[in-house]
């Protein structure tokens, strides 16, 4: 399992951008009387078929010739299903590739989210061009965060430009604190 969970999403979308993908959701939700959590990572990348999909939930499994030891989908795997969860990969090719994680939320081997601000901001960083929309949800409470609105108000200025990352770290940090999204 790795530390955090942000760890995990953060692997997740990496891997849909080095599959080509120019857009990615994230779906965070958090259902406390449930006691259920589900992580759900969308991307428009080049997809899988069947036989790449078995391969990817196995470890050290890799499409990246010379990168990548293929570890983060077999652990993303294991750290939902120790958490009386499951683990699921659809996928279409030339289209999209979903992952989506269950646990309970309360489970002792769930791991905390870490820094789920500092993954998403150091994403924006490395690919400024990429659209990414993140919905958090818990409960009733949701908070909405989307690349794509930020570019209509800052025009032709980069995303990863420092003023921006602060702007975007600050935003999702006071969504997520309004919403009481805190691990």
């Amino acid at each position: 399992m790795m530390p955090e969970l942000s760890m995990h999403i953060m692997d997740i979308i990496e891997n849909g951008i080095s599959a080509g993908a120019y857009h990615i959701d994230l779906f965070i939700e958090e259902y406390i009387k449930r006691d259920l959590l589900i992580i759900t990572i969308i991307d428009n990348g080049k997809g899988m078929d069947v036989h790449t999909i078995e391969n990817a939930l196995e470890a050290a499994y890799s499409t990246k010739e010379g990168k990548g030891w293929g570890f983060g989908i077999p652990l993303f795997k294991q750290t939902a299903e120790h958490c009386n969860g499951f683990f699921e990969i659809t996928s279409k090719e030339k289209m999209f590739t979903k992952v989506i994680a269950q646990m309970e939320l309360s489970n002792i081997d769930r791991p905390p989210f870490g820094d789920l601000v500092a993954s998403i901001v150091s994403i924006i960083t490395g690919h400024p061009d990429i659209d990414l929309y993140m919905l958090v949800r818990k409960e009733d409470q949701k908070y909405e965060f989307d690349t794509r609105i930020i570019r209509e108000v800052i025009g032709d200025i980069n995303l990863a430009t420092p003023s921006v990352l602060e702007y975007i770290r600050k935003d999702i940090n006071e969504g997520l604190e309004e919403i009481a999204f805190v691990d």
